[in-house]
């Protein structure tokens, strides 16, 4: 951890680290004070009941009518004091029972912002059903069913007719639209069939035409190297080649005998 620790983007750094103790110290004194607070509190709820308990117990004792909580105090009591605090003392009265509302103001809102920084925020759910665990009225079943007028008998009794006649013309549109289907499937098939006759008679004439010019090329390709052979031949053996021409002339001059007179004599006197 302690590599490249001068690099501004490590996080050891030195502000990191003095950033992080600044901000440790931070939340303990704002945890502190929060506690504080909650204990003023406690002790300004305490102070008030023993208040409410002393002036009921002194209302009592010199027959007083109504109790703390309906009575206000004055700016001077029977003794001659002066209250000063006379408002602060009636607000503290009306929060009596239900607690600090400032308190639980700001405690609100502490949540409200921890909650925001720990990313827990149900704020865009607060008013849905799933939250305040509510239904709408087409979630739930209805009280009473709606009760259908009685049907009459002739409207009864002409049901069944109706829907035998009904179902009679579905019956007949069906057998139509089937035996549309098996004649258009069978022209199909037809097509299909003569596509795939045509398609066969093509494929037998290209193979066949594929051979006559596969073979063709074969001669054409046997020619070629006997005729580079030949040559070749003549190139290496040019005395071998010179021999034979003179054995091919001396047979072809042999070939041509005269006539024997034996049996053509009129062609020997010639």
């Amino acid at each position: 951890m302690n590599i490249l620790h001068h690099k501004s983007w490590h996080v050891r750094t030195k502000s990191n680290m003095e950033r992080v103790r600044r901000d440790e110290r931070k939340a303990a004194e704002e945890e502190q004070r929060v506690l504080d607070r909650q204990i003023q509190a406690e002790n300004e709820r305490r102070i008030n009941t023993l208040r409410a308990r002393a002036d009921d117990r002194m209302s009592n004792m010199f027959g007083g009518g109504g109790g703390s909580s309906s009575k206000d105090v004055s700016i001077s009591d029977e003794t001659g004091h002066v209250n000063l605090f006379q408002d602060l003392e009636r607000e503290e009265r009306k929060n009596h029972g239900t607690g600090n509302a400032d308190y639980e103001k700001e405690k609100a809102e502490e949540k409200k912002e921890w909650e925001s920084k720990m990313g827990i925020q149900v704020y865009f759910a607060d008013n849905t059903n799933d939250l305040n665990k509510k239904k709408e009225w087409y979630e739930e079943m209805p009280l009473r069913r709606m009760e259908l007028p009685p049907r009459s008998k002739a409207k009864t009794d002409a049901l069944p007719r109706m829907d035998r006649k009904k179902r009679d013309e579905e019956e007949e549109k069906e057998e139509k639209r089937k035996h549309k289907k098996d004649k258009k499937k069978k022209k199909k098939k037809k097509h299909r069939h003569r596509d795939r006759s045509e398609e066969r008679r093509l494929e037998e004439e290209f193979d066949r035409e594929r051979k006559l010019k596969t073979a063709k090329m074969r001669d054409e390709r046997l020619k070629r190297e006997r005729a580079e052979k030949s040559r070749t031949y003549a190139l290496l053996h040019p005395e071998e080649i010179e021999k034979q021409k003179k054995e091919k002339e001396m047979e072809e001059k042999r070939g041509k005998k005269t006539y024997n007179s034996q049996f053509n004599p009129e062609f020997f006197r010639k």
